[in-house]
């Protein structure tokens, strides 16, 4: 399975991209190197934009770079699906707290017949402290997206399905100076983990 890091985006959300910050390490760093970890992943590509020219630069010896037209999130991952075989675990660049350990126990769920595309209960999520996400009804249940995917790169029109895993690993996405400050301080400590 190939590790798609999906890391092409501006930034625009904080001050300094988002990809770029927290701790030593730059969470897109951090990123790689959970796939890097995954025992069931075979190889790393990060996605990158020309909108991204300082994460491209950090990632070039950590994943094979693949250069989208920065079309946006949803047509590069087209674009990248396209140029890629067999089956792919898409995640994206801005999940910190990402592990090889997780990683592994969501890609025991890939099914070559669905779009697999992992969630969060909002639920869970809001417990957590972190903001607002992009919500959906799966199950009667009001969940979040996590960015988080599997496809087989060949079947990109497959049918989706969601599966939902509560684990902070997951919900744990920088989109606000909020959450950079919570995962920052987050990062070192004792988290719930679902699994």
């Amino acid at each position: 399975m190939i590790g798609l890091m999906m890391a092409g985006g501006r930034g625009s959300r904080m001050p300094t991209p988002e990809k770029l910050v927290m701790g030593r390490i730059p969470v897109a760093v951090r990123v790689a190197r959970a796939l890097e970890s995954c025992r069931t992943v075979t190889g790393v590509v990060a996605a990158v934009s020309p909108h991204a020219p300082r994460t491209r630069a950090i990632l070039e010896s950590h994943a094979e770079i693949l250069d989208t037209p920065g079309a946006g999130y949803s047509a590069d991952l087209a674009y990248a699906l396209k140029r890629l075989d067999g089956p792919v675990l898409v995640v994206p660049a801005d999940l910190p707290l990402l592990d090889g350990y997780i990683l592994e126990h969501i890609s025991c769920k890939h099914d070559a017949d669905f779009w697999t595309t992992i969630l969060v209960s909002e639920g869970y999520a809001a417990r957590s402290g972190l903001s607002e996400g992009l919500t959906v009804w799966s199950g009667g249940v009001l969940c979040r997206y996590t960015g988080v995917s599997m496809v087989d790169a060949a079947h990109p029109e497959a049918p989706s399905r969601h599966v939902t895993i509560n684990d902070y690993r997951l919900a744990a996405n920088m989109n606000t100076i909020q959450d950079w400050m919570l995962l920052g301080a987050a990062q070192d400590s004792p988290v719930h983990f679902g699994l």
